[in-house]
């Protein structure tokens, strides 16, 4: 079961230039490698990357430096996003950019960091640490913040399974 991390932000623009960034770190009880596997298995993925009652449609992943991704969320309408790998180091991090879905045409970025942590029961876990920025507007980074929140209550969901 993941633990929310009281470093679960969104940062006024002024802290980092000219775009809103949101950050937010959760403690799952799963090794760091199911950690990244969950968000590079497009299987793993299809299972928890979408907020609230989104259902994954879609999901390509070309997963190298410099590769291409598109994840197509379903609700009453279809919401892509895509974008393209700039690092991959598995299993402590990802970068990539984050397109569509909201983001009102800017392309914004997404890094994720994964460690491994004790957990509050005393087991070893795993630490992620998700820094999204680049957003348009305070507004759009608060939806964001609210949706990778929900996402990451599935993610949970799926390492326990």
């Amino acid at each position: 079961m993941s633990e929310a991390l009281a470093s679960d932000s969104v940062a006024p623009a002024a802290a980092f230039g000219t775009a809103p960034t949101v950050r937010i770190t959760r403690l799952y009880e799963a090794c760091p490698q199911a950690v990244f596997d969950a968000w590079t298995k497009p299987d793993q993925l299809s299972q928890w990357l979408c907020p609230y009652d989104l259902k994954v449609a879609k999901v390509e992943l070309d997963l190298r430096v410099g590769g291409a991704y598109s994840i197509v969320m379903r609700g009453e309408d279809d919401h892509e996003h895509h974008g393209v790998f700039e690092v991959i180091e598995p299993p402590q991090r990802l970068v990539m950019s984050w397109a569509g879905g909201g983001l009102k045409g800017v392309e914004s970025r997404l890094t994720i960091g994964i460690e491994a942590a004790e957990t509050e029961s005393g087991r070893q876990g795993a630490r992620m640490t998700l820094i999204h920025e680049r957003f348009p507007d305070a507004e759009t980074s608060a939806n964001y913040q609210s949706g990778w929140n929900s996402a990451f209550d599935k993610l949970a969901l799926a390492l326990d399974a």
